[in-house]
């Protein structure tokens, strides 16, 4: 019994501790996550088989660099080393993750199928909840990264069908933060910013980065939308669960800014059409009613026709008065329409919008400069205002 070692139990603790640590430095575990706890930016979770549950935490520093947010149910690989802890006077060991990423594409249809199921018993999808989309936006907030080619896309197609105020709350688009960051771009436009319709868009990618899409906090963010949202996630053969709650789906960020604004050619077609039907109306009254006259003069003598006007003089008057008002009437409300129509036409004209404190940018050759990647450091530009235009000179991009 003399022969056999003894130790403390702190001195077999910190034993522990150190063949644990020193052999397992960086190692990737294989499991499904459960009991996830977010406390003061930290995530605690368990990462379990069909045997075993292992302890695991991600330090607050290394959650904005995770691939995906742990969630309960996501079968992953869960990379980082083991470390050990006491909990009260009780050592234990844990996994301290600074990576996780998903274990196939089966594991996300997968917690996806769930959480539709869930949410579409719940009635979150029902198109009774579904709101009106306005047929002319006045203002559109627009949530998405404001880089890359989907905000650039919008833009341009939103000048070249009606142009219209754009409002941008920019996101990550991926990653752990991106899901808080679409819940508060909902919320800004819901309570501080008077948009008639909200956009939320990103381009395509795979299924771990549209992740942020499928994230249950933001389904309901949307749900509880007061303003209309278009959802414009990915390519047209990608499917969010934003885009069943959202009021309407997308194909493409593209699509959506075709589906949010009608094109000012088609309504200057659809106004000059209105013109010609209130001419042709008019017109089509009084020929009808010359050719009712006509005719009652040829089947009445003078003396019968003088006896008819003379016994019906107030109802004729009467229907004189009718149809005069009538027609004043229709063509001073048509006429109100179209002047207030073309007032907005015309308060978008280029001088009026830079009279609101905007500017066109060109370049030397009077070219217009449409985007920030065109301008070179220590380029001459000219700047147009409303009032005249200056000669700049760029001395730093950022």
């Amino acid at each position: 019994m003399q022969n056999i070692p003894e130790f403390s139990v702190s001195e077999i603790t910190s034993l522990t501790k150190n063949i644990l640590e020193e052999n397992f430095g960086l190692i990737r575990v294989r499991g499904e996550i459960s009991k996830v706890k977010d406390f003061k930016g930290h995530y605690y979770f368990s990462i379990k088989d069909e045997n075993y549950v292992l302890n695991a935490v991600c330090w607050a520093r290394n959650v904005e660099l995770l691939n995906i947010k742990p969630e309960e149910g996501m079968e992953v690989f869960a990379q980082g080393k083991l470390t050990t802890y006491a909990k009260g006077s009780i050592s234990s060991y844990q996994l301290q993750v600074d990576q996780i990423d998903i274990h196939g594409e089966g594991a996300l249809l997968k917690i996806f199928e769930l959480r539709k199921k869930k949410l579409k018993e719940e009635g979150l999808f029902e198109d009774k909840h579904k709101k009106k989309l306005p047929f002319l936006p006045r203002k559109i907030g627009i949530i998405t990264s404001p880089t890359g080619s989907v905000i650039m896309d919008i833009i341009d197609r939103v000048k070249k069908r009606f142009p219209t105020h754009l409002e941008i709350f920019p996101i990550s688009v991926q990653g752990t933060k991106s899901a808080k960051e679409i819940i508060s771009g909902v919320d800004f436009f819901n309570t501080h910013s008077k948009v008639d319709l909200i956009i939320i868009a990103r381009g395509g990618g795979g299924p771990e980065d549209l992740l942020p899409f499928n994230d249950e906090a933001v389904v309901r963010s949307a749900f509880g939308s007061k303003i209309p949202i278009i959802s414009a996630i990915g390519h047209e053969t990608d499917f969010t669960l934003l885009d069943f709650v959202a009021d309407v789906r997308a194909a493409t960020p593209t699509a959506a800014a075709e589906i949010a604004l009608p094109e000012i050619k088609n309504l200057q077609r659809q106004i000059a059409e209105m013109f010609r039907n209130l001419k042709f109306t008019i017109e089509l009254i009084f020929k009808n009613a010359s050719e009712e006259l006509n005719n009652l003069s040829k089947f009445l003598n003078v003396n019968s026709l003088k006896n008819f006007i003379k016994q019906n003089n107030s109802m004729l008057i009467s229907l004189s008065r009718n149809l005069n008002y009538f027609a004043k009437n229709n063509i001073k409300d048509k006429a109100t329409k179209i002047t207030n129509f073309f007032l907005r036409l015309d308060n978008l004209s280029v001088q009026k919008v830079l009279k609101r404190g905007f500017a066109i940018i060109k370049d030397t050759k009077k070219k217009k400069i449409m985007k920030s990647t065109n301008i070179k450091n220590d380029q001459l530009i000219d700047i147009e205002f409303y009032n005249g235009s200056i000669a700049a000179k760029v001395l730093k991009k950022w």
